[in-house]
């Protein structure tokens, strides 16, 4: 996972939306006053890791699952 806080010239109007990327990654815009709140701040990157974990660990689970043979009824393979 790889977090990136990046200043942006162009200001937040709205409220924060979080946002996929093409690429799989999240990204949210907070505004200036929420940036510098130690507690918006960590509430925006909480709500944007969190989909980003999930989605890590889903595609992770369904790797495994696809390696493992699957098992019939009687405990035959």
């Amino acid at each position: 996972m790889k977090v990136e806080i990046v200043e942006i010239e162009q200001q937040n109007k709205n409220e924060r939306v979080l946002q996929e990327q093409d690429d799989g990654s999240f990204t949210m815009v907070i505004d200036q006053k929420d940036a510098e709140s130690i507690d918006n701040s960590e509430k925006a990157l909480l709500e944007t890791a969190y989909p980003t974990i999930r989605n890590a660990l889903s595609k992770h689970l369904e790797n495994i699952s696809k390696k493992k043979p699957l098992k019939t009824p009687g405990g035959k393979k």
